[in-house]
């Protein structure tokens, strides 16, 4: 029997805006687990007392973002229309119906006129944080770091070559253990010093503060990278901090890591990072902090000189490579080149091998890895931080910049981030306290049925 339903755009119902939304809402799951009083005193500075018109509720004006974010609707007036008819939104602001709801202006206007050059955004991210560690989801002992590309709101096909200069970064606590090492031979020490290096890069004229990116397997264009670290016991982001997209990945590893340990007082233990990050100076910093650093293998010089390689152990005690199978062996010259990297040579068989003055820390790290706890800290990789970047872009909008600016892009991502961890704080406490809840029940239903 076919049913037609009749005409009832204009029936009118009663009923309450608390009535309208679901038990299981994830917005009421937050509003009960986050306390967000905190940001009327980190804005309370940038109003007036008595002076100018009633402003929005600046709890309201956040959440605007975090509706947006949580969503992953596109722009801001999208979101201000679907506030306009969407319970769930209303009850989560606050604002019934039959009340007007804010402009999508609002929020930028206000970014611009209160926002723009304070800290509020990081202190909101940092505020979250705080709560997801008093429900006991962070660790603060073993932490996942990686980054991942955003689009920038600028067309990859237009550019402006720049010239840029920069002074190449030095390793002086390396340039004097080559010295040294130079002097022990009696060779003549290097001079070291400053140079600049002169390069041409592509600049958007659009939104010049991003980084023209372009790697292997990966699309080109102008991009922003995040360089993320979430903490391994519930993948709580703990950093997220916005560079140009031409900045490689493990130069903001360190300072990134000083700042997490600043702001939250954690002990590290372990970080687990892929082959991106394998550079001397983070090895150096990881064993001087005693972090266990488990970081991807990655190959260095070509296929042939590996192999070739191999064929060879190294005698720690006496300096020298002996060949696997002959025994041959390739005695340390006492010359060292001005990178590091100290030359081995067999004059009869015409055999020549390079050993880099820090290679044992890369045989210290692969030995980390290899380690069973090591193959354990690595595997959560996948299931951390990578975890929260695809989390991030299938979910929240994070595949493209809508906004332009280096700047304004930290801080949005800092809401982004909040928002993020505010719905994994939301869910596993729910998750925990239903656990709870069930825990000690017992059925009338036997265990076996005849």
């Amino acid at each position: 029997m076919i049913t037609i339903n009749e005409y009832k755009q204009s029936e009118m119902i009663f009923m309450t805006m608390e009535s309208m939304v679901p038990k299981e809402s994830l917005f009421r799951k937050i509003d009960r687990m986050i306390d967000f009083t905190f940001i009327y005193d980190e804005v309370k500075d940038y109003y007036s007392e008595n002076i100018g018109r009633p402003s929005i509720d600046p709890v309201v004006l956040f959440k605007l973002v975090f509706i947006q974010t949580l969503d992953g609707i596109k722009s801001m007036r999208k979101t201000c229309e679907k506030i306009k008819v969407d319970a769930e939104y209303r009850w989560f602001l606050g604002i019934p119906f039959g009340e007007g709801t804010p402009h999508f202006s609002t929020f930028s206007k206000n970014y611009e006129r209160r926002f723009k050059e304070t800290d509020v955004f990081e202190n909101i991210f940092l505020n979250i944080v705080n709560q997801a560690i008093d429900y006991g989801l962070v660790g603060g002992e073993v932490f996942y770091t990686d980054s991942t590309h955003k689009k920038a709101n600028a067309n990859k096909n237009k550019h402006n070559e720049v010239i840029v200069e920069s002074i190449k970064k030095r390793r002086k606590w390396l340039e004097k253990e080559i010295n040294e090492e130079r002097l022990k031979n009696g060779r003549k020490p290097f001079e070291y010093k400053d140079e600049v290096e002169t390069k041409t890069i592509k600049q958007s004229p659009t939104d010049p503060e991003s980084g023209y990116y372009h790697r292997n397997l990966k699309e080109k264009g102008y991009m922003y990278l995040d360089h993320r670290t979430v903490d391994d016991k519930c993948n709580i982001i703990v950093d997220c901090h916005i560079t140009k997209g031409n900045v490689h990945d493990s130069q903001p590893f360190i300072e990134r890591i000083e700042y997490i340990k600043d702001k939250f007082d954690f002990t590290i233990k372990a970080v687990g990072l892929d082959s991106g990050y394998q550079s001397l100076d983070i090895k150096k910093y990881l064993i001087d902090e005693e972090i266990k650093g488990v970081i991807g293998y990655r190959r260095f010089g070509t296929k042939e000189s590996r192999l070739f390689k191999k064929e060879f152990k190294y005698d720690l005690e006496n300096d020298r490579y002996i060949h696997k199978k002959t025994g041959e062996v390739i005695q340390y010259t006492g010359l060292i080149d001005r990178n590091g990297y100290k030359k081995y040579t067999n004059l009869e068989k015409d055999i020549e091998l390079r050993r880099h003055i820090k290679e044992a820390w890369t045989e210290q790290f692969n030995q980390i890895r290899l380690s069973k706890e090591g193959k354990e800290i690595y595997a959560r990789r996948k299931e951390t931080v990578e975890r929260s970047f695809a989390d991030s872009k299938q979910n929240h909008g994070y595949r493209y910049a809508m906004i332009r600016g280096l700047k304004r892009n930290q801080h949005n991502t800092w809401l982004i981030c909040a928002a993020q961890n505010m719905k994994n704080i939301a869910l596993k406490t729910t998750k925990n306290q239903n656990k709870q809840k069930n825990k000690g029940k017992t059925t009338n239903t036997p265990l076996f049925l005849v």
